[in-house]
Protein backbone atom coordinates (compact mmCIF):
# COMPACT_ATOMS: atom_id res chain seq x y z
CA UNK A 1 0.00 0.00 0.00
CA UNK A 2 1.19 3.52 -0.74
CA UNK A 3 0.82 6.37 1.76
CA UNK A 4 2.01 9.94 1.62
CA UNK A 5 3.82 11.83 4.36
CA UNK A 6 3.90 15.42 3.23
CA UNK A 7 4.65 15.15 -0.49
CA UNK A 8 6.80 12.01 -0.23
CA UNK A 9 5.27 8.61 -1.04
CA UNK A 10 6.16 5.51 1.01
CA UNK A 11 5.46 1.91 0.06
CA UNK A 12 4.39 0.05 3.23
CA UNK A 13 2.33 -2.95 4.33
CA UNK A 14 -0.87 -2.43 6.36
CA UNK A 15 0.74 -4.33 9.25
CA UNK A 16 3.80 -2.04 9.34
CA UNK A 17 4.28 -0.50 12.78
CA UNK A 18 4.34 3.24 13.37
CA UNK A 19 7.94 2.98 14.63
CA UNK A 20 9.04 1.25 11.40
CA UNK A 21 7.40 4.01 9.35
CA UNK A 22 9.17 6.65 11.46
CA UNK A 23 12.49 4.91 10.74
CA UNK A 24 11.72 4.96 6.99
CA UNK A 25 11.00 8.68 7.23
CA UNK A 26 14.23 9.20 9.19
CA UNK A 27 16.21 7.50 6.41
CA UNK A 28 14.77 9.73 3.68
CA UNK A 29 14.13 13.06 5.45
CA UNK A 30 17.09 12.95 7.91
CA UNK A 31 14.85 13.91 10.84
CA UNK A 32 15.43 11.93 14.08
CA UNK A 33 12.64 9.38 14.54
CA UNK A 34 12.11 10.29 18.21
CA UNK A 35 11.17 13.85 17.15
CA UNK A 36 8.65 12.82 14.47
CA UNK A 37 4.96 13.08 15.36
CA UNK A 38 2.63 11.60 12.72
CA UNK A 39 -1.00 12.68 12.43
CA UNK A 40 -3.86 11.21 10.42
CA UNK A 41 -6.43 14.01 10.39
CA UNK A 42 -6.82 14.97 14.05
CA UNK A 43 -5.58 11.60 15.38
CA UNK A 44 -1.99 11.30 16.61
CA UNK A 45 -0.40 7.99 15.59
CA UNK A 46 1.59 6.73 18.58
CA UNK A 47 1.73 2.94 18.64
CA UNK A 48 0.51 -0.20 16.93
CA UNK A 49 0.24 -0.82 13.20
CA UNK A 50 -0.99 1.43 10.42
CA UNK A 51 -4.08 -0.76 9.97
CA UNK A 52 -5.04 -0.56 13.65
CA UNK A 53 -4.73 3.25 13.54
CA UNK A 54 -7.13 3.52 10.59
CA UNK A 55 -4.60 4.40 7.88
CA UNK A 56 -5.79 3.28 4.44
CA UNK A 57 -4.43 3.18 0.87
CA UNK A 58 -3.38 6.63 -0.50
CA UNK A 59 -3.89 8.41 2.84
CA UNK A 60 -1.84 11.52 3.49
CA UNK A 61 -0.26 11.75 6.93
CA UNK A 62 0.96 15.00 8.41
CA UNK A 63 4.45 15.02 9.94
CA UNK A 64 5.14 17.37 12.82
CA UNK A 65 8.14 17.82 15.01
CA UNK A 66 7.58 16.73 18.62
CA UNK A 67 9.53 19.44 20.43
CA UNK A 68 9.65 19.71 24.20
CA UNK A 69 8.58 23.15 25.37
CA UNK A 70 8.84 25.07 28.60
CA UNK A 71 11.62 26.18 30.89
CA UNK A 72 14.12 23.90 32.49
CA UNK A 73 13.01 23.01 36.02
CA UNK A 74 16.04 24.66 37.57
CA UNK A 75 15.39 27.99 35.85
CA UNK A 76 11.67 27.85 36.54
CA UNK A 77 12.28 27.24 40.23
CA UNK A 78 14.69 30.17 40.45
CA UNK A 79 12.30 32.48 38.58
CA UNK A 80 9.36 31.52 40.82
CA UNK A 81 11.42 32.27 43.93
CA UNK A 82 12.24 35.73 42.59
CA UNK A 83 8.58 36.41 41.78
CA UNK A 84 7.46 35.29 45.25
CA UNK A 85 10.03 37.56 46.88
CA UNK A 86 8.94 40.48 44.71
CA UNK A 87 5.25 39.95 45.53
CA UNK A 88 6.03 39.73 49.24
CA UNK A 89 7.85 43.08 49.09
CA UNK A 90 5.00 44.71 47.17
CA UNK A 91 2.44 43.47 49.77
CA UNK A 92 4.51 44.86 52.60
CA UNK A 93 4.81 48.26 50.89
CA UNK A 94 1.05 48.38 50.37
CA UNK A 95 0.41 48.05 54.15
Amino acid sequence: MKIFVGSTAYEVDPVTSIEALKLQIENTEFVPSHQICLMNGADVLEGGSLESNGVEEDDTLEMRMAVNAGMRKKWRKKRMRRLRRKRRKMRQRAR
